[in-house]
């Protein structure tokens, strides 16, 4: 078993069994949530994730088949098995079909189910270690980082879509903290050369004496502290994608080599008089406007032509507010995976002070504070209190300016829209689950323009 303490849930109406078996388990390191009808199994499964749920077929309130259901809409990652001492193979067969993962006919042996349970929690161990070992396997992140359903942020995907499969330059402009090097590995990812290496080098952070011994490699003598022969990041790449970031500080020597490269395809190591071939896939990234550093001298125009044959622009998340609800849900769940937290909302007020923020750092910014968020919540709600903004915009009165009016509509109508989705656009139910009344339900469809029919958060 795993280190880790695996969380169950224990559905079942009989004291005495439910009882009994939590104390099993506990025993043998679980940690063991028991409840005795079928609407509080539901109310668990909202209220939180468990890796394993034991769920009685026959309960008050609510049956097991109906839980399970739910559970599945709710947790489709929690393991659910099914326990009933009235069953069928028909009923079975139904549980199976719905996603249970194992059916136990009552009396229940302990023994025999530790044994169904371990089978089960270690299969989601596998699961983990199978999704680590591909992302190690393929060298890239998982693309479905990169999160936005506004117009721009369609852009922005349409054209990763569209020059991943060529073997294009990419220039990707953005103010730092947009994501520019998610977006570089999405590229790596859905090209041709995915198999091949993503090598990343930030220009800013060599120092100039460096970079181009960096970049093109040197040969033994080349200069004073060259012992050896040494092999620069363009044939490290060869076959891949090398990913030049900053390229806005890149000294001018450097670009001049750089240009022969992009062109020609070819490396001189320092020191060398044999041109290297190298055959890989370039893309680059700045914060600079090159443009306004080509007018003033500091950047060569034949190189941003070069680099620039697709140019990909990020734009900043004060420019996308509507994303914020979603990158907030993203990277709560994120972090309470990798903590061990619980927590499953964002207060109104909270949500209201995030989506007011002007976010100078970008996306990085809003991850930061909400990994610093999931770490101070008490409960399985993250309060303003739990947020900690720099400059914060809220207690500069900017909570009541139009521009968050019109942050909080898009937040509502985001809400709203989810919720219809999530229970199949029945508005009776809609109106239940947000707390509001059914004629409120269908003015807000109206003025929030929410339109009909479902759709899906656009990732790349």
């Amino acid at each position: 078993m795993s280190e880790k303490k695996h969380e169950i849930l224990l559905a079942d109406d009989e004291t005495t069994f439910r009882e009994t078996f939590a104390k099993v388990l506990e025993e043998e390191g679980f940690s063991v949530a028991g409840v005795g009808n079928g609407r509080d199994a539901i109310d668990a499964l909202m209220k939180h994730s468990y890796a394993l749920a034991i769920l009685d077929i026959q309960m008050p309130g609510c049956d097991g088949i109906s839980v399970l259901r739910e559970a599945m809409a709710m947790r489709p990652q929690t393991r659910v098995i099914m326990v009933t001492a009235y069953g069928s193979v028909e009923m079975a067969v139904e549980a199976i079909k719905l996603g249970a993962c194992d059916y136990v006919m009552k009396p229940v042996r302990f023994d025999e189910m530790l044994t169904r349970i371990r089978q089960q929690l270690r299969y989601l161990e596998l699961e983990a270690e199978n999704q680590e070992l591909r992302e190690e396997l393929n060298g890239r992140f998982d693309i479905s980082q990169i999160i936005g359903e506004t117009f721009v942020m369609e852009q922005v995907f349409e054209t990763v879509r569209k020059v991943a499969p060529t073997r294009s330059n990419v220039l990707i402009t953005g103010e730092s903290g947009t994501g520019k090097e998610l977006v570089a590995h999405a590229i790596h990812s859905l090209s041709p050369s995915n198999t091949g290496r993503f090598v990343a080098v930030n220009c800013s952070a060599i120092p100039e004496t460096l970079l181009e011994s960096e970049l093109f490699g040197h040969k033994k003598g080349s200069f004073t502290s060259a012992f050896e022969d040494k092999q620069g990041l363009f044939e490290t790449a060869r076959g891949g994608t090398l990913f030049l970031d900053e390229i806005g500080h890149m000294p001018m020597g450097c670009q001049v080599k750089l240009l022969r490269a992009v062109e020609q395809r070819q490396i001189l190591p320092v020191g060398s008089t044999s041109p290297v071939n190298v055959d890989l896939r370039l893309i680059a990234a700045t914060n600079r406007d090159l443009v306004k550093e080509i007018k003033e001298g500091h950047f060569r125009q034949d190189l941003y032509y070069r680099m620039n044959v697709v140019g990909v622009h990020l734009p900043p998340l004060r420019e996308r507010r509507e994303d914020i609800p979603l990158l907030v849900e993203h990277f709560v769940k994120r972090y309470n995976a990798e903590m061990g937290k619980h927590c499953t909302r964002v207060s109104r007020e909270a949500m209201k002070r995030l989506v007011a923020h002007e976010w100078r750092g970008n996306v990085r910014e809003l991850q930061n504070v909400i990994e610093r968020a999931v770490i101070f919540a008490e409960d399985e709600t993250i309060e303003v209190t739990d947020i900690a903004l720099v400059g914060s915009d809220a207690a500069l009165g900017i909570e009541d300016s139009e521009d968050l009016q019109s942050a909080v509509r898009a937040y509502e109508k985001e809400q709203i829209y989810r919720a219809l989705n999530k229970y199949s656009w029945d508005k009776a139910e809609t109106a239940k689950a947000l707390g509001i009344g059914l004629s409120s339900l269908y003015r807000k469809i109206d003025e929030l323009a929410i339109p009909s029919g479902k759709r899906s958060v656009r990732k790349v």
